[in-house]
């Protein structure tokens, strides 16, 4: 399915069912050979929900020049979630929804602090992250950057193509036969 069917099917969903419908802000980006889009959504686990029925997930941050593209491109005005949870409540282990493997992190200074019961991460604008609840309990609206990896379209062999594929193996089968009854 394109991915443009996808992101119509989910924004259909989303808005049907939710009390607080998720919505692409039209803000994308591009970087590394990924996709970003930016979506709005009240809680962390909305936001994954919504990213994974689009093909994605929350971003997966793994190096601080991705951070700052992130930053620059979607949360110079705004704090964004990320896809970078808690593997148990109150855990001290880490995980990113896509399975990435956690190489990098930039906690702002006394974090993650786990300050009744934060297991989801967003960052502030300044590119540093904070842990908070599901909820997010400061004002405002929220978002968060679903991540995709670019897919690499082949394109499908002209029927010229395979008509002469054909022909040459019909032109091998004939050879056997022709051997074979010698």
């Amino acid at each position: 399915m394109k991915l443009f069917s996808k992101i119509a099917i989910a924004a259909l969903f989303s808005a049907c069912c939710s009390a607080h419908a998720i919505s692409l802000t039209g803000i994308t980006g591009t970087y590394n050979g990924h996709n970003y889009a930016e979506i709005t959504a009240d809680t962390w686990l909305d936001s994954e929900a919504y990213a994974v029925s689009l093909g994605g997930h929350l971003v997966a941050v793994n190096d601080l020049a991705e951070n700052n593209f992130l930053i620059s491109t979607f949360g110079s005005q705004h704090s964004l979630w990320i896809g970078l949870y808690r593997t148990t409540p109150h855990a001290a282990t880490w995980a990113w929804t896509n399975g990435d493997a956690v190489t990098f992190t930039n906690w702002a200074g006394g974090e993650p602090n786990d300050a009744g019961g934060e297991d989801y991460t967003h960052t502030y604008i300044s590119g540093e992250w904070n842990d908070l609840n599901n909820t997010n309990s400061y004002s405002g609206e929220k978002y968060g950057i679903i991540e995709w990896i670019q897919q690499v379209n082949v394109p499908e062999p002209s029927a010229l193509l395979m008509a002469l594929a054909g022909f040459g193996f019909l032109g091998i089968a004939r050879r056997r036969m022709v051997q074979s009854n010698k």
